[in-house]
Formats: C-alpha cells, structure tokens, sequence
C-alpha cells in the first residue's frame, strides 16, 4: 500500500520483548499490532481487514467474496498451525531457541 513513509516501524526483540510493549500497545503480547488512530489492532488478518479499509493503495485481499473467504481461512489456518504444530513440534526437539529465535 506504500505505507513506508506514512507509518514508523518498532522493532522488537521477539525473545525479550519490553514489558511496555504489552503493558501500552498489545497486552496479548503478540506481533505484528499496528496503533493507528488511537486504537491498537493485532492479529494478521484483523491487520489486512483494517488497513485495507483505512489506507489508500492495492487492496490486500481479493474483492472476489469466495476468494477473500479463502484467503481469510487460510490466514486464520496458518495462524493455528504456526500456534499448535510448528511450536509444539520445536518443543519436541528440545533447546532450539537459538536456530529459532524465539522462547518455546
């Protein structure tokens, strides 16, 4: 959407994110969280839904209502995925913390 210029990016230590990230922005401790007018909106797809409808610029998701469906679920798919299988399965492995750079 050409948002580079219109919107400053935080980076964070996703191992050790700062208590003020969840205290003032996401107090679900998640990324990505974009605040934007005074409201604060996380999780993926909510993301694409509110910047689709917010900002100028190429729509996000399709406009075709069954392919917009589809991209929605396999969004809300992955994220369940990514929750359950990727996590559990680095879990099973043992301290890979450091290949993947998170605290599981």
């Amino acid at each position: 959407k050409g948002l580079q210029g219109k919107i400053k990016i935080v980076a964070l230590d996703l191992v050790d994110r700062p208590a003020w990230y969840k205290d003032k922005v996401y107090p679900e401790n998640k990324v990505p969280a974009l605040e934007h007018n005074k409201q604060v909106k996380g999780e993926s797809l909510n993301l694409l839904k509110y910047i689709d409808d917010n900002f100028d610029g190429p729509e996000l998701l399709p406009h075709d209502s069954a392919k917009k469906m589809f991209a929605e679920e396999l969004l809300a798919y992955s994220d369940s995925f990514n929750a359950s299988a990727f996590f559990s399965c680095l879990r099973f492995m043992g301290d890979v913390t450091d290949e993947a750079g998170c605290r599981c």
